[in-house]
């Protein structure tokens, strides 16, 4: 099933908040206006808004302060990925060339900066001060996370725990933050925040194993980046840390992170070392783990159309090719 029609229940206000991300690049300057134009027309799936949607539909639904909240969601996201494709000196991101490859890199920081200022200018229409200051703390915590992956970019010598304590920060906060202020937007009881607040946190973490186990296995043209991008950018991810794991020494490993190697042919000796142990499958078996514990964190909600939809969304996550 395509992720676009798992969000069937809030298809009709997703095209509100898309309406709104649009008009954020409608501004006078006409080179800003082309930047942000570019960067929004490049379009993602749209997960976080729709989970912002689906979470408060289990009490008040307010779709005039919802649509802000989803928007500022979905433009942190977006600025995130903008600073990340710089701070990697990234070339492509979904098929097309990056902000930074186009622009030049003090451009697209201001750009950048331009998105979490609006991000937050948006979530200011919620009026609501706990939704504000959780949008606050996250951004921080996001910006830990990358801080993280730079200072250990290069590092073979991590840990699982590392990495989870990673992609938490980088990933899954700003999941387990649009499911959380969905539903305290909502008026939900305590009991339904923290559910929802622990579903956007384990889906979040199964979201980005997947997407490091498609760096290894994915298709380019459908990834839109280079297969083995993460490590050609010094970053280990789980299937590579199972490998070293069982072979701490392995040639191809030492060839890029000790020998500083990132040609092709290291690269491609180093995916397929990876392809061939069994890191692969240890990762997804534990997106899969992470994916049944989001479900099973929804027990506390009634049943109906958008909490059938947050737990086919879980399924979809573990089992997309992209």
């Amino acid at each position: 099933m395509a992720a676009t029609a798992i969000f069937d229940p809030v298809q009709r206000d997703l095209d509100l908040v898309e309406e709104a991300i649009r008009q954020v690049g409608q501004v006078d300057y006409p080179l800003l206006a082309s930047l942000l134009q570019y960067i929004l027309s490049a379009r993602g799936k749209r997960v976080r808004p729709a989970i912002v949607l689906l979470a408060a539909s289990f009490h008040e639904y307010r779709l005039d302060l919802l649509v802000p909240l989803a928007a500022a969601i979905e433009l942190l996201h977006t600025a995130t990925l903008v600073h990340d494709d710089l701070v990697d000196n990234a070339a492509i991101r979904r098929g097309i060339p990056t902000l930074n490859t186009i622009a030049g890199h003090s451009v697209t920081v201001l750009v950048g900066d331009y998105l979490f200022a609006n991000a937050a200018r948006l979530c200011t229409e919620t009026q609501n001060i706990r939704v504000m200051r959780v949008f606050g703390e996250t951004l921080m915590t996001i910006c830990d996370g990358e801080l993280r992956q730079v200072v250990s970019a290069g590092q073979w010598r991590q840990t699982r725990q590392e990495y989870f304590d990673k992609i938490e920060r980088k990933t899954a906060s700003l999941l387990r933050t649009a499911a959380a202020t969905g539903a305290i937007l909502s008026g939900a009881p305590e009991d339904h925040i923290e559910a929802l607040s622990q579903y956007g946190r384990h889906l979040g973490m199964a979201f980005q194993i997947v997407d490091d186990v498609l760096d290894f296995i994915g298709d380019e043209a459908t990834l839109g980046k280079p297969v083995g991008s993460d490590l050609r950018q010094g970053t280990l991810t789980l299937p590579a840390i199972r490998l070293l794991e069982e072979q701490p020494d392995h040639p191809a490993m030492r060839r890029i992170f000790e020998d500083g190697d990132s040609s092709d042919r290291a690269i491609g000796d180093a995916v397929l070392a990876v392809v061939q142990s069994d890191g692969i499958a240890v990762a997804m078996e534990e997106a899969r783990r992470l994916s049944r514990l989001a479900v099973a964190s929804l027990a506390p909600l009634p049943a109906s159309p958008s909490r059938q939809a947050l737990e086919t969304l879980a399924d979809y996550v573990v089992t997309r090719a992209s």
